[in-house]
């Protein structure tokens, strides 16, 4: 039923989208054509803290695997991602401009307004649609087989966001082996009221799950504007922590083992280039949970990886980072932790 067997079994597993991304920052130099995804931003801050962990994406099959033979030096496993036959665009392509608001359409616009020539790669570039259905497998949703059978021997998993599908069957496949604690982010498709009954389902084997405010207000349209109450509410479907985060890079952490809420505030730095940083977090709160078992430390770890992977663009960034600076900011940002 699973892929063919491996060496060994890594650690950790991360399942997500890998992407080849054109940026075009506010203030920084284009990206372009570069290694991306939310797995791609994820997996690069949990080996900034150490982390190994088997890889799982679906790509096409022009994929530039090769550009993954960094996080393969490091120890990763990528028997997990794979070509398929299925149709796939893996172009992402995002504007900045002031305040570094995000702009997806017309990268034709863009390029010609800031004087760079369009990459011959874009020519019929389209964003991907915002389609979110309750039974039907897209492209790139995840199946079954998708999972190599050892992986599901590691004991910690995150999920970045994929679609309704994808996280409605990856969570019980994962939880099938020895997997013991799985993390997960919201995909912005189904935190939609339309989907309220289906959410609990989603979540009930999580260890911890992470969502944007604007996530959290839309799902509990005409039901709370309360970001605490809605913490608590989604941590009673049986997520050990539950994480809200807003647009300031400010963290609320409600800990449902301790009954304890925690605010982080953001790591103040320069942002440079916001792609990827809310997969970054993620990244390094698994890496800071599988470290600790304590989701305040772990949520600590997410900030710092995020605050760093912003000072620079590609998922690379953070493993550039000077020996000692996470630690460091890591011990000024434990003094401004609040309990609310």
């Amino acid at each position: 039923m699973f892929a063919e067997e491996l060496r060994t079994a890594p650690e950790a597993v991360l399942v997500g989208r890998l992407q080849r991304e054109y940026i075009l920052p506010a203030a920084a130099p284009a990206f372009l054509d570069g290694l991306g995804g939310n797995l791609a931003y994820t997996a690069a801050a949990f080996a900034s803290w150490g982390g190994k962990a088997g890889l799982v994406s679906r790509v096409n099959s022009n994929f530039p695997l090769e550009r993954l033979a960094h996080l393969e030096a490091l120890g990763f496993w990528l028997d997990g991602v794979r070509p398929v036959a299925e149709p796939l665009d893996s172009r992402f392509f995002v504007a900045y401009g002031e305040g570094n608001k995000p702009s997806y359409e017309n990268p034709i616009t863009h390029f010609a307004e800031r004087q760079l020539p369009f990459p011959k790669e874009l020519f019929g570039y389209q964003p991907r649609q915002k389609y979110c259905s309750k039974v039907d497998y897209l492209g790139d949703s995840f199946r079954v087989t998708d999972i190599p059978r050892p992986f599901l021997e590691a004991k910690f998993a995150h999920i970045c966001p994929i679609d309704f599908i994808s996280h409605k069957i990856l969570p019980s496949v994962l939880k099938a082996g020895m997997i013991q604690h799985l993390t997960m982010r919201a995909c912005t498709c189904y935190m939609d009221p339309i989907f309220w009954e289906d959410i609990r389902g989603l979540i009930t084997d999580l260890t911890a799950f992470m969502m944007t405010d604007v996530q959290a207000l839309k799902l509990f349209q005409g039901r709370s504007v309360d970001l605490w109450e809605i913490a608590e509410h989604l941590a009673g479907y049986g997520p050990e922590a539950v994480l809200i985060q807003t647009g300031d890079g400010i963290t609320r952490l409600y800990d449902r083992m301790s009954q304890k809420r925690w605010i982080i505030p953001a790591y103040h730095s320069r942002i440079s280039d916001p792609t990827g940083m809310l997969d970054a977090f993620d990244g390094g709160f698994l890496a800071g949970f599988q470290q600790s078992r304590e989701p305040l430390e772990a949520a600590l770890c997410g900030n710092i990886s995020a605050a760093i992977a912003a000072e620079g663009s590609g998922p690379y960034f953070v493993l550039d980072c000077l020996p000692g600076l996470k630690e460091m900011r890591l011990q000024v940002l434990r003094q401004q932790i609040i309990a609310a």
